[in-house]
């Protein structure tokens, strides 16, 4: 497996301070995303190949594609082999979880604080378990210090979850209660955490549970999900982690600590490169709804499905433009925003499938005869050979948009 480059991790580390300071919590579809940390998509690119690429993960769906990915974790997460601890983590953070806007500091979780990120004993921040301890993450196993679900969190903040499960309904801890304390976050971005937590859950599951005969060697039987919902465990119900995940889609600061935490321990959050699959493998535990695309427009992320709950893509043309409203057709919806400088679409419930279009779709049918089952077009319309965020594909004769 390939690995983050240091030379390309540098590029971003001497970015340049601007009066106008990067939002940790726009998304990377978004043109803020974008222009802020261009190096995400070709790191996560070169971590998928062979029988993990994303080639071969769009053919499969539930427990089938947790297997898939569940084995990947297995092959590239190296913290079985000893180094890694509860206590390093402490002195890596500064190199995962790092602030675009002021070197040497840290983003902390829930409250998007940016802190000095060195260790100064646990006064300004300190280490939140996602998946709690007393739950199945003890520091002394692999789970309980794994970089990509322990987050380096304000102390303030962190004392006031315990291990209280996540959720909306009264009893269970939701990230949206706790106030934002980062000036560069904007509204139009929502600072919420909602998303972050439950992509830290199904990493967790992804990697440590276990679904029919799929389990990897970090299996310890601890991170089983639907085993551990409710109260006493540790979401609400599969219906919320879905709900905040396509809501509150992958944020800067997940990016940034993806490519980090796979260059401290070998592996990723699939979770945060490829949002979709969340729904791919839990699909059938709610009810879902198709959503397809014409091919005149990319869509980031890309759900083919969703809860009545909605979702939150970005959208741009094959020439890498934001559709005008009074270009768009959104069926399948009455109940949604759209913001055109931005290309952000929010859709807050849905009736049936949902489907997205601009102008006349004819001649980019006519276009989509030329294609064939290997190409695959990036988000300015350019044929690559790696499938990423924005691109059309086909499979099986439909075409989606990813």
């Amino acid at each position: 497996m390939k690995h983050i480059s240091i030379i390309l991790l540098s590029l971003v580390l001497t970015l340049p301070l601007t009066a106008q300071q990067i939002d940790m919590q726009a998304h990377v579809g978004s043109d803020e995303g974008r222009a802020a940390y261009s190096t995400y998509l070709n790191d996560m690119t070169d971590y998928y190949d062979g029988p993990h690429s994303p080639e071969v993960l769009t053919t499969l769906t539930g427990d089938e594609l947790f297997g898939r990915l569940n084995e990947l974790m297995g092959l590239t997460c190296m913290l079985e082999e000893g180094g890694y601890s509860y206590q390093t983590l402490r002195y890596e953070y500064v190199n995962v979880d790092r602030d675009l806007n002021n070197q040497g500091n840290i983003i902390g979780y829930y409250d998007g604080s940016s802190m000095d990120g060195t260790w100064d004993g646990g006064s300004t921040w300190n280490r939140e378990h996602t998946w709690p301890q007393s739950k199945g993450a003890d520091k002394s196993i692999s789970m309980g210090h794994d970089m990509q679900s322990v987050r380096p969190t304000s102390t303030a903040v962190n004392s006031d979850r315990g291990n209280t499960a996540y959720g909306e309904a009264a009893g269970y801890y939701d990230p949206d209660e706790v106030a934002i304390n980062n000036p560069a976050y904007k509204p139009v971005n929502m600072g919420s955490y909602r998303g972050d937590a439950a992509r830290v859950i199904l990493y967790d599951y992804l990697v440590y549970g276990k679904v029919g005969n799929y389990q990897n060697d970090l299996y310890n039987g601890n991170a089983q999900l639907l085993d551990k919902l409710g109260a006493s465990g540790v979401f609400e119900s599969v219906g919320i982690i879905l709900k905040w995940h396509m809501q509150d889609p992958p944020s800067l600061t997940e990016m940034v600590r993806n490519d980090g935490g796979q260059e401290y321990q070998g592996n990723r959050n699939p979770f945060i490169d490829f949002p979709e699959i969340a729904v791919e493998i839990l699909g059938n535990q709610v009810t879902t709804y198709t959503v397809t695309t014409s091919d005149n427009l990319n869509m980031w992320p890309a759900y083919r499905h969703t809860t009545a709950n909605g979702f939150i893509v970005y959208l741009t043309d094959e020439q890498g433009n934001h559709p005008q409203t009074a270009d768009l057709t959104i069926n399948g919806t009455t109940a949604y925003l759209y913001d055109a400088p931005l290309g952000r679409l929010s859709v807050t419930a849905t009736n049936a499938d949902i489907s997205i279009s601009m102008g006349d779709e004819s001649a980019v049918e006519n276009t989509a005869a030329d294609h064939t089952d290997a190409a695959i077009y990036d988000i300015l319309g350019r044929q690559v050979n790696h499938l990423t965020h924005g691109q059309i594909y086909i499979r099986n004769g439909q075409k989606f948009i990813y």
